[in-house]
């Protein structure tokens, strides 16, 4: 396990301290800021689930009817109340839509935005829209604050979303009409994308944080359930569900830049007082650490042979003939593979199902919404922590392409499944959740591991904004549900089926040296498994036979399914 790249990586006395792995020792590896960063860094994460679901409370649907002047009502095919008709008066059988508004059934919630605006019957779609609206915004962000993060740093880009998430999140709770509701939860989605770590774990921790972070990401689908449950109007769940951005912005002014990101960008003070801060923190001589920069500026790390991927952006992906023609079929059928056009496809396929799964909790009549939410928030734990230790053992693709198939079968196996047998569907439904789940996390950890050092946030935005984008369409496809039952699990389960396919033209990268530069990353797959040392004599830090010094990312932020 030591060896595989992207989940452990070996350091302690043998590592070399030209390494970013060896400053990270100097300067007490483990120790009491990564812990207090962790911390710090927990509090966004742990609602980044709950802005991507709080609509399954704060738009609920309550049964509802018509208000009428009379003691009667016609009723629909299953003898309930129908639901946008009225009669006329009681001495007639004439129906009318419901001039006067609707009554509510208001035993579960107090308000939503449901009940406030009216968003029923012939207006039924825009709760959709609203869900659709906010997941266009981590659309939009993903690869926004991407770049930007590349570009400006990680800790400004941190700052400005934190701040971003707070103030419109309270927007939104205090929005006095639905389009207004709707433009600051675009606003806040796109700021959910830019939630990023500072890249301060060491080596030999990453891989436990990058699972504990997962689990905290889907914790958040339980602090939606627990909230919901004691705050049943939805400004106020909307209100506090901002709160911890807030807080994590009071908190987060000291923390320093990442120290990767000014090396790469070659901001030698910049990344000398970073890590004597450091060091400071953790009790820890900073007597080496000048030297160790020094040698560093010396040897040009780590990019001696890219003198422009200092500035190296989005545009870098599309510059040859190959990486347009993979991005055109969205496979890696091409040589060499672009890193982020086969990731597409699965990462799009994965996400369209996850949120079809996680939204809509109504689909499942007389069960509890609450305790539906907790069971939807939990499977995804164990499926999480499973992806790590099965991708060192059964490597990247073949991990990605059993979760997306069986999560598919699943998701298909639902639809001959009665409406009597609620409680099947439902497990059906939750077990497939868990593997959507676990295959985005394994996408975030494909990506990591293709994009190069200079623009992998950039790569990684491109590639979680064709995942946001299936996020965004979902509940526009489950309102076909309407019309035809059938119609949304058949379509999700075939794309889900079509994504497991094209996952077979990825370049296995279990072993492999993590790339600096965009040369390195295409050259990637002609390296033989296991290989230490990329093709440009470096081996992803330039520093022969560091064993593939890794930067794992977080999960997948604004994304509640990955992974970030």
């Amino acid at each position: 396990m030591g060896r595989d790249r992207g989940l452990r990586e070996a350091e302690g006395p043998g590592k070399s301290p030209q390494s970013l792995g060896g400053l990270l020792v100097q300067v007490g590896g483990w120790g009491r800021f990564q812990m207090v960063h962790l911390a710090i860094v927990t509090v966004p994460f742990a609602f980044v689930a709950t802005h991507s679901f709080l609509q399954n409370f704060t738009a609920s649907i309550p049964e509802h009817h018509c208000r009428s002047p009379g003691e009667r009502w016609p009723v629909d095919a299953q003898g309930r109340r129908e639901r946008c008709l009225r009669f006329r008066g009681n001495a007639t059988n004439e129906t009318e839509t419901c001039v006067e508004g609707w009554l509510y059934n208001l035993s579960t919630v107090q308000s939503t935005i449901v009940t406030e605006w009216d968003l029923v019957c012939s207006l039924k779609s825009l709760h959709g829209v609203a869900q659709s609206v906010y997941m266009a915004g981590v659309f939009l962000g993903a690869v926004v604050f991407g770049g930007l993060a590349d570009r400006l740093g990680r800790r400004a880009v941190f700052l400005w979303c934190l701040l971003q998430v707070a103030s419109l999140s309270t927007g939104a709770s205090l929005a006095p009409s639905f389009p207004i509701y709707c433009v600051c939860r675009c606003l806040c989605g796109s700021g959910m994308s830019g939630v990023v770590l500072n890249e301060w774990t060491p080596p030999s921790r990453r891989a436990a944080v990058s699972a504990f972070l997962s689990v905290v990401l889907s914790l958040g689908q339980l602090n939606l359930a627990f909230l919901a449950f004691g705050l049943r109007h939805w400004r106020h769940l909307q209100l506090v569900a901002g709160a911890p951005f807030a807080l994590c912005f009071l908190c987060s002014w000291w923390l320093p830049e990442s120290v990767r990101w000014l090396m790469v960008r070659r901001h030698l003070p910049g990344a000398l007082r970073a890590l004597r801060l450091v060091a400071g923190i953790n009790r820890m001589p900073t007597a080496g650490i000048q030297l160790s920069v020094e040698v560093r500026k010396g040897r040009g790390w780590p990019l001696r042979k890219a003198g422009r991927t200092p500035g190296s952006s989005a545009l870098d992906l599309f510059r040859s003939r190959e990486m347009l023609a993979g991005m055109g079929t969205g496979s890696f059928c091409v040589n060499p593979p672009p890193p982020s056009s086969p990731l597409s496809s699965p990462r799009f396929s994965a996400s369209l199902s996850l949120y079809s799964l996680a939204l809509n909790l109504q689909r499942f009549p007389g069960e509890n919404p609450y305790l539906v939410q907790i069971i939807l928030g939990v499977i995804d734990i164990p499926f999480r922590l499973l992806v790590p230790k099965l991708a060192n053992c059964l490597g990247r693709k073949l991990t990605l392409v059993s979760c997306l198939m069986l999560g598919a079968g699943l998701v298909l196996g639902t639809t001959p499944v009665p409406q009597e047998l609620g409680r099947l569907r439902m497990g059906l439904s939750v077990l497939a959740k868990g593997l959507m789940s676990a295959s985005l996390s394994c996408t975030v950890l494909l990506a990591s591991e293709l994009f190069p050092t200079s623009i992998r946030l950039t790569g990684l935005g491109i590639t979680n904004m064709v995942g946001h984008l299936g996020g965004a369409v979902a509940p526009l496809v489950l309102l076909a549900g309407t019309a035809n039952a059938l119609l949304p699990p058949l379509l999700f389960g075939i794309i889900a089926l079509a994504g497991g396919f094209l996952v077979v033209f990825l370049p296995e990268t279990k072993g492999l040296p993590l790339p600096d530069t965009l040369e390195q990353a295409q050259k990637l797959p002609a390296l033989p498994p296991g290989s230490r040392e990329l093709p440009d004599g470096g081996n992803g830090r330039g520093t022969p036979g560091n064993k593939g010094e890794t930067e794992l990312p977080s999960p997948g932020c604004g994304d509640a399914g990955a992974d970030c």
